[in-house]
């Protein structure tokens, strides 16, 4: 079985929803008997920690040392140097320069190169020193073993920006562990959630403009953010800018993944999830918290884009990028008790799971290049 090395510095800590997706998605592809090298840095050992008891004795290694300057340059030497010496391997890259240094490096050793698609994909359209002919010729190099596509509306745009089909691709979203949200259940109270960061492409904003339009018998959860100063003036500047009472918002803060089912969206009436007229929003995302409201027994309502439609299909409730369409839908599905499917959307979040999504990875990817 040939080794995978992911070529992306981490940051490592759970409080990133990159390296938490990272980690679990090569976790749990560990547990099919692929070994896995990682590499990263840690600012608080506390936060490492977490990370290696989850991994606990699995086939993911964790090259990793304390973030200071010779700390990231000694895990960059480590990270290489097993790479090196490793015959049989598969490098994984995010980021276009980790990519073009793969394909250079290809010319001259021996391995395959995959590349997953990310919010930060086609760098061109939002970075204007990046050039597009420079990003193109990257996804189309002939050493490029294959393309995995995090959503099907990253396929959708990559056909749009370049008029060509991808050469080696496949689809694989992100994972949930659907055991650990199919409990949380729904109230009867109109208690509106929303879990995630506060990055202005994911335009939380909507939110609370909308929370402004309703009446005082709703409120709003909403965990996320960094859970430190700067995320609860972003709240409460959100609170005066639409003179909403603080009373109707109870902001939970930074909440550990494996608690989010029973403190963030148990008990909550709709699961709201906004997103901005952005290029990320619409085509690059791929939601991790979608995929975890899917597999509770929650209504939830998004923004109509691809790269939630694409995604989620019938089986979620969606509405047009604005406060006015979003506000009506809450009041629609709240009052008017409107049907909501939860084997559909239970089934889509199974689907999703990260052991079938590694089953995918080992079939289609792996052994399908």
């Amino acid at each position: 079985m040939e080794s995978l090395f992911y070529h992306h510095s981490l940051d490592l800590t759970f409080k990133s929803a990159q390296t938490l997706q990272v980690i679990k998605d090569y976790y749990y592809l560990s547990k099919l008997s692929i070994p896995i090298v990682v590499y990263g840095t840690y600012k608080r050992e506390a936060d490492f920690i977490l990370i290696q008891k989850y991994i606990g004795n699995s086939n993911l290694k964790v090259i990793s040392r304390r973030r200071t300057f010779f700390g990231k340059i000694l895990v960059k030497i480590i990270f290489y140097w097993t790479l090196l010496i490793c015959t049989k391997k598969v490098i994984v890259t995010r980021h276009y320069r980790k990519l073009s240094e793969a394909l250079f490096l290809k010319k001259i050793l021996n391995y395959k190169v995959f590349h997953e698609m990310h919010e930060e994909s086609f760098p061109y359209l939002f970075k204007a020193h990046i050039k597009k002919e420079k990003i193109k010729s990257l996804l189309l190099n002939k050493r490029l073993d294959c393309i995995i596509f995090t959503n099907p509306s990253q396929e959708l745009l990559f056909k749009q920006e370049f008029n060509q089909d991808p050469k080696r691709f496949h689809i694989l979203p992100n994972g949930v562990e659907v055991e650990k949200f199919e409990n949380a259940t729904m109230s009867t109270n109109f208690v509106l959630t929303y879990l995630g960061q506060f990055n202005h492409w994911k335009n939380v904003e909507l939110i609370f403009e909308s929370l402004s339009l309703l009446d005082a018998r709703y409120t709003l959860r909403i965990a996320g953010g960094q859970g430190d100063e700067s995320s609860k003036n972003f709240i409460n500047n959100l609170l005066k800018k639409y003179n909403i009472h603080a009373n109707r918002v109870d902001y939970l803060g930074f909440i550990k993944n494996h608690e989010v089912a029973n403190k963030v969206l148990n008990n909550s009436h709709l699961l709201l999830l906004p997103l901005g007229d952005n290029v990320q929003s619409k085509f690059l995302t791929s939601p991790m918290k979608l995929f975890e409201y899917m597999a509770t027994k929650i209504p939830i309502l998004a923004v109509n884009h691809p790269s939630v439609r694409m995604i989620t299909s019938e089986a979620i409730f969606l509405s047009e990028n604005n406060a006015g369409a979003f506000t009506d839908q809450i009041r629609e599905i709240c009052e008017n008790k409107r049907n909501f499917n939860f084997d559909s959307m239970n089934l889509l979040a199974q689907k999703y799971s990260y052991i079938n999504r590694s089953c995918s990875f080992l079939e289609e990817v792996i052994r399908g290049n």
